[in-house]
Order: structure tokens, then C-alpha cells, then sequence
């Protein structure tokens, strides 16, 4: 049989993504953890290169809205809502006070929202924003938290995605693990993809799908994965926790990671991400 690149690409993904479909989780465990649970939301970033797209310089990137009707982040916390979900926490930077009075109080989605700034107006990353609300209390220890930055954008699941989300969780919890990446199992490749031997092009496939599992940049964290933020995050240094506490949970065995389908995340870091967003809900608004 002649190789092409998806069969290559076939053998890579049974190799690197097999998922647990045997842990069972139940209705009533899910509940139980979505009222332990809180969704953080980092919002603190400049988003210099979408602004730089949108010309839009007086927003924070989060208030970006993609279909005309709701921002990002009142996206976020209105699917959140409609689940179930009833705490949120708001990591802001920049532009934060616009930030707030964007959101508010959460009343208006029957939720409650605080608000954590990162310290001294300087830029800490996603770690440094967790360890700061851990610091000043606006994030509870005791909680889970489900870490969603608003400009991932879920769409077409089939189950309101926290709860699939939590369901992940408790089959990591099952397996000793304290945190859960939501992960895509394939991603296209922005370009045209081949197969070279000895300079002779075999295959070629236009925006191939890589078999290589791809974090969401949504993440599920146990109360117990705080004492890592605490022990290896500084408030002196930009840190993103997958750089720093992933790895350590990854040697220790306790990082589980579970699949959502391949293009129900888009990332909307550029004008191709927010057309690629504005054209999929367009799509689950007309059914």
C-alpha cells in the first residue's frame, strides 16, 4: 500500500491520543462538582496582534464581539450560566476597569462575578493572575476551577461543554490526576502538507489535519494543583502555567487530558480566527 499523508497521520494518532473509555462517571457526580466549581476567566492580555486586525485599540481583546450581539467573555459566562454554573472569576490586566463595567456584578446572568487584577499593573501570564486571586482570595482554594479564556471559543457540542468538561474531570480524578487539559485531537495545518523522499513529492494535501492532540487553553484544575501555582509560580515574571506547572504534573503523572471534537474550538487570535468564529455560530443560529 502507498503511503499518503493521512495514512501517516492515521498511525501517528492511534500512537499519541488514545482516550479512557472506561472510567464511568455519573448525572449526580457531575452535579455535585459543578456546584464545587468555579470558572476562571483570564482577561488581562493586550491582544496587540487582533487589535492590530480589528483597529479596535479602546477594548480589552475579551470585548470583542463575533457575531454582533455578545462579546466574548458575555459568551462565556452566559453558556456557563445556562449550565448551571453559578461562580465565575474575572482575571483582569489590561484595561481592566473597562473589563468590569463590561461585565459587572453577573446579575443579569444569575451569577456571581469577582474580580482579581493582576498586581501592581504588571504582566504575571495566566500563572501569575491564578496565584495573585489564590493570594488576595478572590479565588477560593477549595474549589475547582474550570480556566476558560474567553477568546477559545466552543461551539457545536452536543452537551453544554462545562459539564463535559467536568465529566472529564472526575474520570481524571478516577485515575489519580489533579488537572484535565480539553484537548482537540487533530488541527489543520495552516498550509500546504507532504511527503518528501529524496526531494520527490509523493503526497500533497492542502490544510492537512495533524493527528498531534492540541491544548484548548481550557484547563480543569483540583484544589490540590494550587499548591503547585504556590510553590513553582513568581508574581515577579510573565509565566503561562503549561510552562511551568504542566510539566511538573506531567513528570508526577497527575495531568489527564480528555477530547472534544475536532472543530468545536476555534481560537481567535487574528481575523481569520474571529471569521472563522462569526461563521460557525452564524451557522448553529440558523438551526
Amino acid at each position: 500500500m502507498t503511503d499518503t499523508l493521512e495514512s501517516i497521520m492515521s498511525e501517528i494518532r492511534a500512537r499519541v491520543n488514545t482516550e479512557d473509555t472506561t472510567t464511568r462517571v455519573s448525572r449526580r457526580e457531575i452535579d455535585e462538582l459543578k456546584a464545587e466549581t468555579v470558572v476562571v476567566m483570564p482577561a488581562g492580555g493586550k491582544g496587540t496582534r487582533i487589535r492590530s486586525e480589528t483597529r479596535n485599540e479602546g477594548i480589552n481583546k475579551v470585548m470583542i464581539s463575533i457575531d454582533g450581539k455578545e462579546s466574548m467573555i458575555e459568551r462565556t459566562v452566559r453558556e456557563y450560566a445556562e449550565a448551571g454554573f453559578e461562580r465565575f472569576v474575572v482575571l483582569t490586566g489590561f484595561l481592566a476597569e473597562k473589563v468590569e463595567a463590561h461585565l459587572g456584578d453577573g446579575v443579569r446572568w444569575g451569577v456571581k462575578i469577582r474580580y482579581s487584577v493582576d498586581p501592581g499593573g504588571k504582566r504575571v501570564g495566566n500563572a501569575g493572575a491564578i496565584l495573585n486571586a489564590l493570594n488576595n482570595g478572590t479565588l477560593d482554594d477549595s474549589l475547582v476551577s474550570i480556566v476558560h479564556n474567553p477568546d477559545d471559543v466552543v461551539v457545536r457540542m452536543k452537551r453544554p461543554y462545562g459539564e463535559v468538561f467536568l465529566e472529564g474531570h472526575l474520570r481524571a480524578r478516577k485515575n489519580g490526576c489533579i488537572a484535565t487539559f480539553v484537548v482537540v485531537p487533530e488541527t489543520p495545518y495552516q498550509y500546504s502538507g507532504m511527503i518528501i523522499r529524496k526531494g520527490k513529492v509523493l503526497d500533497t494535501t492542502k490544510y492537512p489535519m495533524i493527528a498531534i492532540p492540541a491544548h484548548t487553553g481550557i484547563t480543569v484544575f483540583n484544589p490540590e494543583a494550587y499548591a503547585y501555582f504556590k510553590k513553582l509560580v513568581s508574581l515577579e515574571v510573565e509565566s503561562s502555567f503549561e510552562n511551568v506547572v504542566c510539566p511538573v504534573l506531567v513528570r508526577e503523572g497527575r495531568l489527564f487530558a480528555i477530547n472534544i471534537p475536532s472543530g468545536t474550538w476555534i481560537p481567535v487570535n487574528d481575523l481569520k480566527g474571529i471569521e472563522a468564529a462569526r461563521e460557525a455560530l452564524a451557522k448553529v443560529q440558523k438551526k
